[in-house]
């Protein structure tokens, strides 16, 4: 008998580059949830079975009951789930859905908890690594004139919601008079350069790891990459398994950086798939079945990224009845 997969959020680009990874397999039934209705979501057509969900974002207690339960009455084996606070809230109710035998295909509970939240991980960087740390001002009052432009992102956030460049004084006292609070914001020092988004793979019972680098050329106002170039940088693969092994991560996460030159600034880790996984797996490595064989307690085969490969994404158009 197949394994049970359920996948929210599938209207989303992660979860759609998830379910295309493994209805290719032809070894799952899959089961779609999104909180739009089925012929309002295109993924929709590529699942078993879809359900409209209630949102995972507005009553976290009822959202787990809920998913809870969906999970027995389906007798789902494997559950992904790709928006940043579904991640946070399952992984805090691991022991829940492993009590009804659901492997939830996250990563563990430590990483999530200092990755999801922004001030915490910057921290974490300036004690664990500070070579790739960005500068960032606990208060306004540390930001002196020479300091500008800064950049503010919130504690919590996705899709690059509430970030924003701090051009000067002025514009730092207008937010102050609109109630800008430093303890709400991650603020930091402006960075440019190359954006490197890099899927994270670890197996964190044997230290098997993986990672598929990629050059962001295009990206849209999200925060997506829409153009990239695959790559393989020697310098980027030490930090990257520095990162994996001491956040001892079990799972699949993705990273991100500024690069100039040689120099690379971390700018953050998405403690979950990102919107760019069609991407290493178009290059051929298969990140959802490496995480599904990590949540299963197996080790993953990943695949060898093809080096120096372009790919960009489209808008297509389907039928839905």
């Amino acid at each position: 008998m197949e394994p049970t997969v359920l996948v929210t959020a599938i209207g989303t680009a992660a979860s759609t580059a998830i379910i295309s990874q493994l209805k290719a397999t032809g070894g799952y039934y899959i089961i779609g949830g999104d909180i739009f209705k089925k012929n309002q979501i295109a993924t929709s057509k590529d699942v078993d079975e879809f359900y409209t969900f209630p949102s995972a974002v507005e009553d976290l207690e009822a959202y787990i009951d809920f998913a809870a339960a969906f999970c027995k009455e389906h007798s789902v084996n494997y559950y992904f789930a790709t928006i940043d606070e579904e991640v946070v809230n399952l992984s805090k109710n691991r022991e829940k859905f492993e009590a009804i035998g659901v492997s939830l295909c996250i990563p563990n509970h430590s990483l999530v908890m200092t990755c999801h939240y922004k001030d915490t991980f910057s921290d974490w960087i300036l004690d664990n690594i500070p070579e790739i740390y960005i500068k960032r001002f606990r208060e306004l009052d540390e930001i002196t004139d020479k300091d500008f432009p800064v950049f503010m992102k919130p504690i919590e956030g996705r899709a690059s919601l509430g970030c924003r460049k701090i051009e000067g004084r002025e514009t730092l006292e207008e937010l102050k008079a609109e109630g800008l609070y430093a303890a709400d914001f991650v603020i930091q020092q402006y960075v440019e350069g190359e954006i490197i988004t890099v899927d994270l793979i670890r197996n964190a019972k044997n230290g098997h790891t993986g990672q598929v680098q990629r050059v962001e050329e295009l990206r849209n106002p999200s925060g997506c990459g829409t153009a990239v170039m695959i790559i393989d940088e020697m310098k980027l693969t030490g930090i990257c398994n520095r990162l994996m092994k001491k956040l001892d991560l079990n799972g699949v996460v993705n990273a991100e950086f500024f690069r100039n030159g040689d120099d690379y600034r971390m700018i953050e880790i998405n403690p979950r798939f990102s919107a760019g996984t069609s991407f290493s797996y178009a290059a051929g490595c298969g990140t959802a079945l490496a995480a599904l064989d990590i949540a299963a307690g197996r080790d993953f085969v990943l695949g060898e990224p093809a080096i120096g490969m372009h790919l960009a994404k489209r808008y297509e158009t389907y039928r839905l009845d």
